[in-house]
């Protein structure tokens, strides 16, 4: 069946949430005069990793963030400081960071002329649409379906349920979900009735090992751009 509409994942696929996030604890622990050195940023990522898997879970939610974050990564980095500031520090910093991935602009704009686009995230709506319209991306988005205003995150049956809503006429089987996460994205599409594209950025499929989750997935890219031949 043709397709009609494009979701597509904001963290890691169209912007650059490592590198955002990157500068933005940079300047929050100077602020809080604390030393920051760029290796702690595997902890950062790999702590935050599981609170969103708890947060997609329904084991958390976004509102339990400014106590469970830097409550949990500063210990493990030997640090101290309070840690809902830290959070409101760290949120203020990434509110304003756009850092689109390689290829994203041009891929949008191609996108744009074939389909309708939609945006699909975990996290809060303002900031996420802040970071859009930063990079010079918002205007190309029919809709933005972000979790904070649909009530319930991805993978979420609830969340997809929510965008057809918005959706009169289009049917899940005629869209594709594109995302980097094979369980907020691949699986949340799939189990939506969408097709799937994984934009696998850390080459993780290189290996050949069997992935937990690639039974969700339709097409594979390494590269943005990767979508002009698929799409």
């Amino acid at each position: 069946m043709e397709l009609k509409a494009i979701f597509l994942d904001i963290d890691n696929t169209l912007l650059d949430f490592d590198a955002a996030a990157q500068q933005s604890m940079e300047e929050s622990f100077h602020k809080f005069g604390l030393s920051f050195h760029p290796e702690m940023m595997s902890i950062f990522n790999e702590e935050n990793d599981k609170i969103w898997q708890r947060i997609e879970k329904k084991e958390l939610s976004i509102a339990d963030l400014p106590h469970v974050r830097w409550q949990t990564i500063l210990p493990k980095l030997g640090l101290q400081a309070d840690g809902e500031a830290m959070e409101k520090e760290f949120k203020s910093r990434l509110h304003t960071s756009a850092v689109p991935v390689e290829g994203a602009l041009e891929i949008l704009s191609y996108l744009h002329e074939k389909y309708m686009l939609c945006a699909a995230s975990n996290g809060p709506y303002r900031q996420q649409l802040n970071r859009l319209e930063k990079a010079g991306m918002l205007g190309y988005f029919t809709n933005c379906f972000v979790s904070e205003q649909m009530g319930v995150e991805k993978p979420s049956q609830k969340f997809f349920d929510g965008c057809f809503t918005e959706l009169p006429g289009i049917l899940p089987e005629e869209t594709m979900m594109i995302g980097d996460s094979l369980t907020a994205d691949m699986a949340g599409g799939r189990q939506a009735g969408m097709h799937t594209c994984w934009y696998d950025r850390k080459q993780k499929s290189a290996s050949g090992a069997l992935i937990p989750g690639m039974e969700y997935v339709d097409d594979t890219i390494l590269d943005l751009l990767e979508l002009k031949e698929l799409l």
